[in-house]
């Protein structure tokens, strides 16, 4: 508490001083607050701009009291929030589990500190908030029952997943500002919200325990139905096991699933074939083949890690489409020939609309990121690929993001070039043995903004105008790149087929 007191005097005083100047960011502030309806009534996630992680309710817990935190971004319905305008830019709060309780100051205390709840709808001031505009699309949250002296804040500045949402003297500065996300409802409150939840790990449904000494992974699964949560209490052992829809999978304890006693191709740790599962927080190991393996659509992975693994940590293959990816780490993965095992594999027919937010790949035996024969678009926001092409005396190609190939493996069908418009935002290639970011014979139009490239062994940026795939024994020129305000560090970039925009740096 003295740090955060400490903390709070600095940064009051470095307010006044800027208020003197006439900049203060919370004077401009006030002034723009003055337009009605700041947010509309509607669906939000929260995110807070320092963390850019958003408001969560705790384990999923649809309970009186159930505390609220932040935790990174995965659309359940414990991150969803309804927001009620009142008047005058006042708003009430509702979260998305099926209870619909409040966002809540406990007690209606006006103390620095005081935590931030659920609470069921009680009309009260400890469930009402005004919107204050710091700058475009980003606001605090000022607690009524305090006069608005007080925001809604996360404690001690703190930035890491699990860190604690109360309140504190406002101050308009980061820690106390929040973007609100429109997102859609679902089914479940009063209104309409999913009774789906679960940052932390749990969905709503049964619950069934997996522990060493008790329930297997294999026998859970057999038990399981839709919307069964699968609970990995530390580490356990486990054969090759299928995932039916809509049945989840979470963590805690340093949950780790062992795939050591698995063997040869079909020794592949989870398969996901489905649809609507939720997989978080713990780590898959030792498998045979992929990690996880995904040719089902609309699953969702949170802070879930892959690591020495025989193939890929993580497959997405076979029409697997609309799937999420968020804060995924996959690492030392290495097959024999270092030929197969990317940290990320979305390769070989995977479908449309699958999305790596936050994941990070590093020192697998073949690529980072690996999207040969991909037949849909992929979008990558704040992911990182560094060290990949070796691991443990075994060399692969050793690309950070590759993003293409010929597809010869459609059955009846000539070999081809897939033109796709993969996105990358915010992400960066080091360290790799090959290239940082690679074409590999992409024919389509792929964007790369605010990307990073540094110390990659070939190429840190390898896009050239033209080539001649061996599959198709035939000159192409190739769509046109766009990298836009992208740097690169320390290594050379081949870029005839790409165009540069905005401010890029070291080409």
């Amino acid at each position: 508490m003295l740090k955060k007191w400490v903390k709070k005097v600095v940064i009051a005083i470095t307010t006044v001083a800027v208020i003197a100047s006439a900049s203060c960011v919370v004077q401009t502030a006030t002034k723009v607050e003055a337009a009605s309806n700041i947010i509309s009534d509607g669906w939000y996630y929260i995110k807070n701009i320092n963390s850019q992680l958003y408001l969560d309710v705790k384990n999923g817990e649809d309970v009186n009291g159930a505390n609220v935190q932040q935790w990174t971004g995965n659309g359940y319905a414990c991150q969803k929030w309804y927001v009620k305008n009142q008047g005058s830019n006042y708003i009430t709060i509702q979260n998305g589990m099926a209870g619909g309780r409040m966002l809540d100051v406990d007690g209606g205390k006006a103390a620095n500190g005081t935590n931030i709840q659920i609470w069921p709808a009680n009309g009260k001031d400890s469930q009402t908030f005004k919107v204050v505009s710091i700058s475009s699309g980003v606001v605090s949250l000022q607690t009524k029952c305090s006069g608005n002296k007080q925001a809604v804040d996360v404690y001690n500045w703190s930035t890491s997943a699990g860190g604690n949402i109360s309140t504190w003297e406002y101050n308009g500065l980061a820690c106390q500002q929040f973007k609100f996300e429109a997102c859609s409802g679902s089914s479940g409150s009063s209104n309409n919200n999913s009774s789906s939840s679960g940052s932390s790990g749990n969905t709503s449904g049964n619950a069934i325990t997996v522990k060493n000494g008790g329930t297997s992974l294999s026998s859970a699964i057999s038990k399981a139905s839709k919307g069964t949560t699968i609970v990995i209490d530390g580490t356990v052992k486990s054969g090759a096991v299928s995932l039916p829809s809509g049945v989840h999978i979470t963590g805690k304890n340093n949950a780790t699933i062992d795939f050591s006693s698995t063997s040869g191709s079909s020794g592949r740790g989870i398969t996901v074939n489905g649809s609507g599962s939720n997989l978080s927080n713990f780590t898959v190991k030792n498998a045979a083949d992929n990690g996880i393996y995904v040719e089902g659509s609309n699953n969702t992975f949170t802070n879930v890690t892959c690591c020495y693994n025989k193939d890929a940590g993580f497959q997405i293959s076979n029409g697997g489409s609309n799937n999420k990816f968020y804060s995924c780490y996959s690492h030392h993965n290495a097959d024999h020939k270092g030929e197969n095992a990317d940290g990320f594999a979305c390769k070989l027919h995977s479908g449309t609309g699958n999305y790596f937010e936050g994941c990070v790949a590093e020192y697998n035996s073949d690529d980072g990121w690996d999207l040969y024969a991909a037949h849909g678009a992929v979008t990558f926001k704040n992911c990182k690929a560094n060290y990949n092409g070796y691991c443990d005396g075994i060399y692969g190609d050793g690309n950070g993001f590759k993003l293409g190939g010929v597809d010869n493996k459609t059955p009846g069908v000539a070999a081809h070039l897939d033109p796709l418009n993969h996105v990358l935002e915010g992400c960066s290639a080091v360290g790799n043995y090959a290239s940082g970011f690679d074409r590999n014979n992409q024919s389509g139009v792929v964007t790369m903004k605010k990307c990073t490239a540094d110390s990659n062994k070939k190429y840190n940026f390898n896009w050239p105008k033209e080539g001649t795939p061996s599959a198709l024994g035939k000159k192409v020129t190739f769509g046109t790149a766009i990298i836009q305000d992208c740097t690169s560090k320390n290594g050379k970039n081949n870029i005839k087929g790409a165009t540069l925009k905005g401010t890029c740096v070291g080409f």
